[in-house]
């Protein structure tokens, strides 16, 4: 029997390989399209600026969080003015469940891990001293 004898693959079963082939190719594509389209485009613009207004918007939005009360926040950037984490006082931090979801509005909107956000009680509740 000669070698290509052997290998001679029937008709059948070429076309088979073939559908098998373009539909593996076809998903590929696919699949890449929609980590093209995807990656690092969640429609979210981060606003910088020099004189604190985004710590400013995000004390304000912070705030209207049932429970939160009074809230500050300050923002770390790192390189390409990306935020690399922030810290929030609240007064109302001390209930877990604001803690939460004052650390999770936070990781939303600036598209950080909540590991990256430290959120705190202000001392006394926020209370401020008079004297």
């Amino acid at each position: 029997m000669r070698m290509q004898e052997r290998f001679k693959i029937s008709p059948e079963v070429k076309e088979t390989l073939m559908r098998a082939l373009i539909f593996a190719i076809a998903i590929a594509i696919g699949l890449l399209a929609i980590d093209t389209f995807t990656q690092g485009r969640d429609g979210r613009r981060q606003i910088i600026d020099e004189d604190g207004g985004s710590e400013t918007a995000l004390t304000e939005i912070l705030s209207d969080i049932k429970g939160a009360g009074e809230v500050d926040a300050m923002i770390q950037y790192g390189e390409d003015n990306t935020v690399t984490g922030v810290i929030v006082t609240a007064s109302g931090a001390g209930n877990v469940v604001v803690r939460n979801h004052l650390t999770n509005a936070v990781s939303a909107v600036f598209n950080i891990p909540a590991s990256n956000v430290m959120v705190f009680e202000k001392e006394n509740g926020g209370a401020q001293n008079e004297e």
